[in-house]
């Protein structure tokens, strides 16, 4: 049992539909016995060998309808149950991831649990409470798996359940769907849907609509899965977006319902003058409490922003990724049916609460790749990576490691799910987005792209010092100068790292020590990198009063702009026209 899976249950609206299905069971009910009264009268009169037949015909279809009422009653029932059962086990363990996480732990999906890195410089504390850090890790661990292991054996006990129920009433009509020996093992436990993007896109090819809906009520997060065709990823992740938001705002409700004073800006405890430890208390109790607020706050409003976004049809967008840890893409129109598809990955505090801002730059994209080719083309939002919060974050390349497979198998997916001959595939990545683009392409690993494209690059990693490093899939490396393109402006400071680390670490070689990171590697707009490089407009610069600096953070922002040459020219690398 995954951690998302897990998460994606939703045990209450389990009771819902058993009070729903057993309502309906009894209106049924009384509906036959009404039916049943009004054929006894009329039949009460009648004789002969066709009264007789009519009777026997009446007969028969009373122990055909009592057979349904019960066989539905079984399934009301087991509904019934199954939201105890499921949520005596959720409950618990999501207990335990959110306990963990708030601590500053890592939970991946499979419920391993990760300690954060102790760095405070001091070599003897590091180890000291690194050492109580990885124990807490194991104790969470320790607590949580048997958890999963236990939600996955309830899970298999309601769902035997439930469909035995099924079964029962689907066999009392002929036309019942039948699920064929593969989607029954996977749904009984005994297999797994297909690991590989290529062989997803296959097995699923060959399903009828009943078994991928069967297989979307078996795991509600089934629309993350590489491969799947854009349109029946979006319909599941839909569905799944719903529930995220539905427990996102409970979480928030929940957050501001434990001090609706303080909601109301009253009794906030003092700020001021000698305060007592029970004031010093409520002031600490308060800052964790705002910081929650705003937490849980941001998560909903990046649920909302998603809802937005697909409640806005021009151009049409689907939903390719949704998850609980603040991921998604969201692509302008259908990336299976386009010639020409872009992903465009954004960099530093990229989310899903800042949607709106990266939605805009694709659409400005896709309309200056349409007016190169006329389409049909594609724009794939993708923040299906957790991208570092804030700047100073951005040293780490922890971010871009983490996200490089994630982005390595969506391409995969695009590819594997396209209809019709192969689209001309381009990855856009944004500031620290080219670092996670660069970590998917370099260090043995390759991406299933046409082309890349580097804007305003922080370095796209370390030991990365040309296009000879990186790696396209089916590409001959010996190509990549005309398929790795980049461009920088003259007064984006963020361009400025990876000259600045090449020259400091020629220098004095230290520096690369991981506690004294400076950047990602080499600027990928220089001329011995060999990257195509193209022009980006030069921009403002600082202007302090005494002197211009040469610098303006604002240039950073401006790629996509409308009138920038670098919009131009990467319209033309989509649309095959450059």
């Amino acid at each position: 049992m995954r951690v998302s899976q897990l998460r994606a249950w939703t045990p209450h609206a389990l009771v819902g539909v058993a009070s729903d299905v057993t309502g309906i069971n009894d209106e049924f009910d009384d509906c036959l016995s009404q039916v049943a009264r009004r054929t006894d009268d009329a039949l009460a009169d009648w004789q002969g060998d066709a009264a007789a037949a009519a009777l026997a015909r009446s007969l028969a279809d009373r122990i055909a309808a009592g057979h349904v009422v019960t066989a539905v009653a079984a399934v009301g029932e087991s509904f019934s149950k199954a939201a105890g059962e499921l949520g005596a086990v959720r409950d618990p363990a999501l207990t335990v991831v959110d306990s963990a996480v708030s601590s500053g732990f890592t939970v991946d999906d499979a419920g391993a649990v990760v300690a954060p890195v102790c760095s405070t410089g001091d070599i003897v504390l590091d180890v000291l409470m690194q050492s109580s850090f990885d124990e807490q890790a194991r104790t969470f661990e320790a607590r949580l798996l048997p958890l999963l292991d236990a939600a996955a054996q309830a899970d298999r006990a309601c769902a035997a359940a439930l469909q035995n129920a099924l079964d029962d009433l689907t066999g009392l009509s002929s036309s019942a769907a039948v699920y064929c020996p593969e989607v029954r093992a996977i749904l009984d436990g005994n297999a797994y849907l297909p690991d590989s993007p290529t062989a997803l896109a296959d097995f699923w090819d060959g399903l009828s609509p009943a078994e991928k809906d069967g297989l979307a009520a078996w795991d509600p997060t089934i629309g993350n899965r590489d491969g799947l065709p854009a349109i029946d990823k979006s319909r599941y992740n839909e569905q799944l977006l719903e529930t995220l938001r539905d427990d996102a705002h409970a979480k928030l409700d929940n957050t501001e319902a434990r001090h609706p004073d303080w909601m109301n800006g009253e009794n906030l405890p003092p700020t001021e003058g000698i305060l007592s430890d029970a004031d010093s208390a409520d002031q600490r109790e308060l800052n964790r409490w705002l910081d929650e607020r705003a937490a849980a706050e941001k998560v909903a409003s990046g649920y909302d922003q998603v809802r937005t976004q697909l409640d806005t049809d021009h151009p049409p967008r689907l939903l390719l990724n949704i998850d609980d840890e603040g991921r998604g893409a969201i692509a302008l129109r259908n990336p299976d049916t386009a010639g020409h598809v872009a992903t465009y990955v954004p960099g530093t505090s990229s989310g899903l609460h800042s949607l709106g801002g990266d939605m805009a730059r694709a659409e400005t994209l896709l309309d200056a790749v349409d007016v190169q080719n006329g389409g049909p083309n594609s724009v794939v939002t993708w923040v299906g990576y957790s991208a570092p919060p804030e700047l100073p974050d951005a040293a780490s390349a922890v971010f871009a490691d983490a996200g490089a497979p994630r982005l390595d198998s969506f391409q995969d997916g695009l590819r594997a799910a396209h209809d019709g001959s192969p689209s001309v595939n381009t990855v856009i990545g944004h500031s620290y987005g080219s670092t996670v683009i660069g970590h998917a392409m370099s260090g043995g690993n390759s991406l299933d792209a046409d082309n890349i494209v580097f804007a305003g690059s922080p370095g796209v990693g370390h030991g990365v010092n040309g296009v000879d490093d990186l790696r396209l899939d089916h590409v001959d490396p010996a190509s990549n100068g005309g398929r790795i393109f980049a461009t920088a402006a003259a007064s984006d400071p963020v361009t400025w790292i990876g000259d600045g680390v090449d020259g400091l670490t020629a220098a004095a070689p230290v520096l690369t020590l991981p506690f004294v990171e400076l950047g990602h590697g080499a600027d990928p707009t220089n001329s011995d990198f060999g990257a195509t490089v193209f022009d980006s407009h030069p921009g403002p610069t600082l202007d302090v009063g005494f002197a211009d600096i040469g610098f303006s953070p604002s240039t950073h922002s401006n790629y996509f702009a409308d009138g920038n040459p670098s919009l131009r020219d990467m319209a033309r690398i989509v649309a095959g026209t450059r």
